[in-house]
């Protein structure tokens, strides 16, 4: 795991909890022998550790006492390779993980897994696998100066999937969530043997990816068949799953985010596309005559088609509460049998603006297109359409 600010943290994991006891117990033992209060000392636990490893040396020699300075200066020291050893490891898996995560593309991330866990790590070989249907399909593998090798594993892996059930350890293993280490591969009686004789394992260390609330993978590394891992090597390996998953994570919400980008873009070209086919049709005129609109607006407005109503009504009075009065200019014009773009030269407007306009009095006038609006305003001010 690693700390908000992307560094490791070093007392992570089984190891590290054990670790940072021993450290905390040893050191506090040395400055009791030393006399040393622990206040007077630097509050970062490796910098407390080699001032003390300096003191205990420089220690006046005590009749008796030799001997357990010695002991806590060779135990403070070992601890000291130990937490330096684990930092540096830890280190090297979030440098290549911050080159993962330029990459953009999921699959792509997956696939160059393998080899920059090998390239930040003392893995020599690892397997990356998805998780489809209960069983493990190999998707990439990386061994160290044999690519060959590689290939034909991933090969035969991809013929014949391991089924994930009981009792394998991968099986407990995406249950649990966390990673392990086989120490005895080659008789382990919950290690999938035709991929141990394939593999050759002597011990091996696997780690799932957890993306969200699912397993989507799991990664299988060793350091080839005659080294034994120990549980640094597994602390590692869990280091950079945890951040490859998240690397993932976020390559997939990117990919997400470009196609509804994509869709939203091609959608509003359509828009576009069939605004433009409404509001520049022709306008023409039928003989029949639109059929009232009862209950709206307009309906309340409008007096019975067949009864006698003056041609010069005035036509502000009827559509004062329906159109604004740029939008009753455009309409007068288009009744006219004008353009857009001589509407938009009347008007001194652009283009764009009149479509505008347009659009919002056929959602107003409920018309499907600029004929049927013109009809609707002759038919309301009492002239009916020829």
């Amino acid at each position: 795991m690693s700390a908000a600010d992307g560094t490791p943290e070093l007392f992570s994991g089984p190891l590290g909890a054990q670790l940072h006891r021993r450290l905390e117990q040893a050191m506090a033992e040395a400055q009791e022998v030393l006399g040393i209060e622990a206040g007077s000392l630097p509050p970062d636990e490796l910098a407390r550790l080699r001032a003390l490893i300096v003191a205990l040396r420089d220690h006046p020699t005590i009749p008796g006492a030799q001997a357990a300075t010695l002991a806590h200066e060779t135990a403070l020291e070992r601890l000291r390779q130990r937490f330096e050893g684990r930092s540096e490891a830890l280190a090297r898996v979030q440098a290549v993980l911050a080159g993962l995560r330029e990459v953009t593309a999921p699959g792509a991330l997956l696939a160059r897994a393998p080899m920059t866990l090998c390239v930040g790590s003392r893995f020599t070989r690892a397997v990356l696998s998805i998780v489809r249907e209960a069983r493990m399909v190999a998707e990439a593998a990386h061994f160290v100066g044999d690519h060959h090798g590689a290939l034909v594993v991933l090969a035969e892996l991809q013929a014949s999937p391991v089924v994930l059930e009981h009792p394998l350890i991968e099986n407990e293993l995406l249950r649990r969530r966390r990673a392990t280490i086989v120490l005895d591969a080659a008789v382990h009686p919950r290690v999938d043997r035709r991929t141990a004789e394939l593999m050759q394992w002597r011990s091996y260390a696997a780690a799932p990816l957890v993306v969200g609330a699912n397993v989507i993978g799991v990664i299988h590394a060793d350091r080839g068949p005659e080294l034994q891992l120990d549980v640094l090597d597994r602390d590692v390996l869990w280091e950079f799953a945890t951040g490859l998953a998240q690397a993932y994570e976020r390559a997939s919400l990117r990919r997400t985010l470009r196609n509804e980008r994509e869709q939203m873009r091609q959608f509003l070209e359509w828009c576009g596309a069939r605004s433009g086919t409404l509001t520049d049709a022709p306008i023409t005129l039928g003989a029949r005559e639109p059929a009232p609109l009862p209950g709206d607006r307009l309906g309340e407005m409008a007096e019975p088609i067949d009864s006698p109503v003056s041609v010069s009504r005035d036509d502000r009075i009827v559509f004062s509460r329906l159109l604004t009065r740029r939008e009753l200019d455009v309409l007068r014009l288009l009744a006219d049998g004008n353009t857009n773009r001589a509407v938009a030269d009347e008007l001194v407007l652009s283009e764009a603006t009149v479509k505008f306009h347009v659009n919002s009095i056929l959602r107003k006038l409920r018309a499907a297109n600029r004929a049927e609006a013109v009809a609707r305003y002759l038919t309301l001010l009492g002239m009916s359409p020829p």
